[in-house]
């Protein structure tokens, strides 16, 4: 009787978002979803899909398995479960003996698991322990259940251990890695991963040493401004050659992503004020105090961006690690950016949360601004399912990345597609129950948000 009623509101409330539903009704209906033949099929389907992991900080394979080798604490104090204990609250003073090695599992046990219990209701503990029950077995329950995760992560953690987890395990056909530098070494990384390079250390400067560091790299003396926008050439160009498929600004952890007032005179003032400085030991310039500057060169390495026929990927809302001002990163300021370099493909990430409207509207305003949910399906489960319901009909589809885990860690990156996968099942079935995809059309779209977009945008093949 209960189903019947169900089906009932489906058929006469065809228009009633159940994203948009009270909680505990939420809850109920996202529950019938999952119960129902579409849903079956369609995330049957998606879990077929080779996926294309937008953004991960993975550390080189042969770190993780010797110097590197972690365990399970390891895996609970880095990443974002590790923001959620350093977010806990000043009222609760846990102690951190966890911390120390020389410590039994059951001593460390016994003082992490006042913050499990604290955190073990947040996206993130929720990604961590999917990971782990996928890729080990294992469930989090006490001391004895630590010890079998530890074990089985020392037989894991041998060399190979990506192409068993992440490709073989999680089906993920391409891994993007950001990273400083434009290239890694034969056996740093599986072949299906690709670079993606930071450029923060080469336009955000606060002491003389980081241009000798350039000059010397790329044999260039730096006086002027010509000088550096020489230097951003070659970066581009030795990137593309080393087989960088795209660039990406975090500067929104140090400053506003507003970058829109430069002047020429006062970026090169600012220029040869730190190439004068003579002190050591401290900044020549803060970032407030060198912003002229980086607003210039943040805009000539945009421009050779845009010669090159390069994507950029920007961080935009949440700062990981709290204590940050998340005004900065409102993706509202890159407007005028996005109307000047036209040519320019941005890639935003992070859903932009909590700016999530302000978000969806660049998407469906500037046709040169693309959306990725990295890191999103665990800061809020409930927000990208939400998001993305709202994003599909919003924008055109080839416009959304559904996953990229964000992460250092395979557990964590298993995890994180676990989840982002249930997402994407419970919107496209959502979007079938009320009229408003058939399920060829919700099959199709998975494809498209969980791999081909991204395989498009990034040139992957």
């Amino acid at each position: 009787m209960k189903k019947r009623a169900y089906f009932l509101f489906f058929c006469f409330l065809p228009t009633i978002s159940l994203l948009n539903l009270p909680p505990d009704l939420k809850a109920e209906e996202t529950s019938f979803i999952k119960s129902t033949a579409a849903y079956k099929k369609i995330k049957s389907e998606i879990d077929k899909i080779k996926v294309v992991d937008n953004h991960e900080h993975i550390k080189s394979e042969p770190f993780r398995v010797k110097e590197g080798k972690p365990d399970f604490f390891d895996l609970v104090t880095s990443d974002y479960t590790g923001a959620d204990i350093g977010n806990i609250g000043n009222t609760f003073g846990h102690d951190t003996k966890y911390l120390d090695e020389t410590l039994s599992i059951e001593e460390r046990w016994a003082s992490f698991k006042p913050i499990y219990d604290r955190i073990k209701n947040t996206g993130y503990m929720r990604c961590l322990r999917l990971g782990i029950k996928k890729i080990h077995g294992i469930e989090i329950t006490d001391a004895s259940s630590i010890k079998k995760i530890n074990e089985s992560m020392d037989r894991l953690y041998q060399p190979g251990i990506y192409t068993r987890t992440l490709r073989d395990l999680g089906k993920i056909d391409y891994v993007l890695v950001y990273r400083s530098s434009g290239h890694f070494g034969k056996d740093d990384y599986p072949d299906f991963f690709r670079v993606v390079r930071y450029i923060d250390s080469v336009i955000i400067f606060n002491h003389p040493q980081d241009i000798y560091k350039l000059e010397e790299q790329y044999r260039v003396s730096v006086h002027s401004l010509d000088d550096l926008e020489k230097i951003y050439g070659k970066f581009v160009e030795e990137s593309i050659e080393d087989g960088v498929v795209g660039f990406k600004y975090g500067g929104a952890y140090l400053r506003t992503l507003d970058h829109s007032s430069y002047s020429r005179e006062k970026a090169e003032a600012v220029l040869k004020k730190l190439l004068r400085f003579t002190g050591w030991g401290r900044s020549a310039i803060t970032v407030e105090g060198g912003e002229e500057l980086t607003n210039y060169c943040f805009n000539l390495m945009l421009k050779v961006i845009e010669e090159k026929g390069m994507p950029i990927s920007i961080h935009t809302g949440l700062q990981t690690g709290g204590y940050k001002d998340i005004r900065w990163s409102n993706p509202q300021h890159l407007i005028p950016l996005f109307r000047e370099y036209k040519n320019v493909n941005f890639d935003l990430f992070h859903g932009g949360f909590p700016f999530m409207k302000e978000f969806a509207e660049l998407g469906k305003s500037w046709p040169n601004v693309f959306l990725n949910f990295c890191w999103f399906h665990t800061i809020s489960p409930e927000g990208a399912r939400s998001l993305l319901s709202e994003l599909l009909e919003l924008v055109p589809v080839h416009k959304i990345f559904a996953f990229g885990a964000d992460t250092n860690f395979p557990e964590s990156t298993i995890g994180h597609l676990e989840m982002a996968k249930e997402n994407c099942a419970i919107v496209l079935t959502e979007k079938v129950l009320n009229g408003y995809f058939t399920e060829e059309e919700a099959i199709e779209y998975a494809i498209k948000i969980l791999r081909t977009n991204s395989i498009e945008f990034f040139n992957l093949e």
